[in-house]
């Protein structure tokens, strides 16, 4: 279907929709008992496909022999009969179609291609058993605090509750009390269910498809580049090109806080004094005392490990859910008033790569990478790089853009002038050649927007960052 500019019109959205479930004590065991079948039924699936893997390895191609998904269905079936335990045939179902995407998955093109790169890289024995195992699917164990399983889009039924708050699902033949705090889209097909558990509570999350109305359709032929934004993540930052007291104008007051007229504090701060108050460090080390205990002792873990457990699991639950309700907040107000958004194109993998180094390269710096680490993962940019470009294109047809990352710090957004000196210290940047002032972080900013304007035709000119060369004496890159 061709689309028009600024002509309004109707496109199909697939989303999720996860509210929280308040089961009875009853309801609690039907729910875990389902989740340990659907754990059991993909260990079986698993289990089942590695022996066919060993036997299928030094036969021939045609000689091999794969099995298909109703052979994983009956032997399922028949190993959960053997052991006495009930299930239904939807949950088991739905953990070998899990399991057949698990191994699709590890198998597909990028997958194999870091396997790979991993495999070739590793020095040590251990870390080359790793590489090998990368992207591979794992036995699911039932003793982990998150668990889940799957259901189809048959079998169910909501249904209304006296208290607007809550709705009811019918499920497995039991109604289900929900807390509905937002509604459904109208006409909305589902396509799958999921029920989780962690240590806050259980969770239901609907796979929904709907039609929404898209108002304006952007492309560089309409775009108004003054709804154009650059967006620099740092470790304790957001960092806008345009001024943001002007964009969110006293929205989420208490949340948002704004430093200089651009930088949004992401709340790592905040988080981080909690994470590690003197409370919670001193719950950890009574956890580490115990595991060391009971591995020397040979005996189980007792109540109270688990006890504490869930303690700090509900914390970082809890820091979890304040950082995303954040960044949705916050990408929500961005993605609603502009057309072009432009974000680094951050490899947080790369970034966050341990320096230990292994018995033959030893590394460096070692505690100061793991603090530097620390801060990037809890910053979480890919996180809220994917929030901004579902919004952006997904539900708005807007234009989002990734650029290269390179010198964006050192690179002046007036005159384009590169050098390790405009640079002289971590908070200052002036430009040797023009002698334009900035914030640093500001500065990136502008001049991550300016890349992603030239990547549509919009800027300057039309330059290709990833492939050009960098030469500077100051940088000492050669020419």
């Amino acid at each position: 279907m061709s689309i028009i500019p600024n002509t309004p019109y109707l496109r199909t959205v697939n989303l999720g929709y996860k509210y929280k479930i308040l089961p009875t004590e009853e309801q609690k065991e039907l729910l875990n008992h389902q989740m340990f079948v659907y754990n059991q039924a993909y260990n079986i699936c698993l289990n089942l496909w590695k022996k066919e893997q060993l036997k299928n390895k030094d036969l021939d191609k045609k000689d091999k022999i794969y099995r298909k998904a109703t052979s994983y269905d009956k032997v399922v079936k028949r190993a959960l009969k053997y052991r006495k335990i009930s299930f239904k045939t939807v949950v088991t179902q739905q953990a070998r179609i899990n399991f057949l995407k698990a191994v699709k998955k590890a198998f597909s093109k990028d997958t194999a291609t870091q396997r790979l790169k991993a495999i070739e890289v590793a020095q040590t024995p251990k870390e080359k058993a790793k590489a090998y195992n990368i992207g591979m699917p794992t036995f699911k164990s039932s003793k982990e605090p998150c668990q889940s399983f799957n259901w189809n889009n048959q079998g169910y039924q909501l249904k209304k509750h006296n208290n607007s708050k809550y709705i009811y699902l019918q499920l497995m033949k039991t109604l289900i009390k929900l807390r509905y705090h937002r509604e459904l889209p109208k006409d909305y097909k589902l396509s799958s269910i999921t029920i989780s558990k962690d240590s806050s509570g259980y969770y239901v999350s609907f796979g929904v498809e709907f039609k929404k109305q898209i108002a304006l359709v952007v492309s560089n032929n309409n775009l108004n580049i003054t709804k154009s934004i650059g967006i620099d993540l740092n470790g304790y930052s957001i960092t806008l090109s345009q001024d943001a007291n002007n964009i969110f104008n006293n929205k989420h007051n208490n949340q948002i806080k704004i430093s200089l007229n651009h930088l949004i504090d992401n709340g790592a701060k905040d988080r981080k004094k909690i994470r590690y108050a003197k409370a919670v460090k001193m719950l950890e080390r009574k956890q580490s005392k115990r595991v060391l205990k009971a591995k020397n002792s040979k005996l189980k873990l007792g109540s109270n490990h688990k006890k504490t457990q869930q303690k700090l699991n509900k914390k970082t639950k809890k820091l979890a859910n304040q950082k995303k309700d954040l960044y949705h907040k916050i990408s929500k107000t961005l993605t609603d008033k502009f057309e072009l958004i432009v974000v680094e194109d951050l490899k947080t993998k790369n970034m966050s790569k341990n320096s230990k180094g292994n018995e033959i390269n030893h590394g460096k710096m070692v505690k100061q990478k793991s603090g530097l680490n620390r801060t990037i993962l809890n910053a979480s940019f890919y996180q809220f790089v994917a929030m901004l470009q579902y919004k952006q294109t997904m539900l708005n047809d807007k234009l989002f853009a990734k650029v290269n990352p390179a010198y964006t710090s050192l690179e002046c957004s007036k005159c384009g002038n590169r050098d390790k000196a405009n640079r002289p210290r971590q908070d200052k940047f002036q430009c040797t050649k023009c002698g334009y002032k900035d914030n640093p972080d500001i500065q990136a900013s502008k001049t991550i927007l300016k890349r992603g304007l030239e990547s549509f035709g919009l800027g300057a000119s039309l330059v290709d960052l990833k492939h050009k060369a960098f030469r500077s004496a100051s940088l000492g890159v050669a020419s």
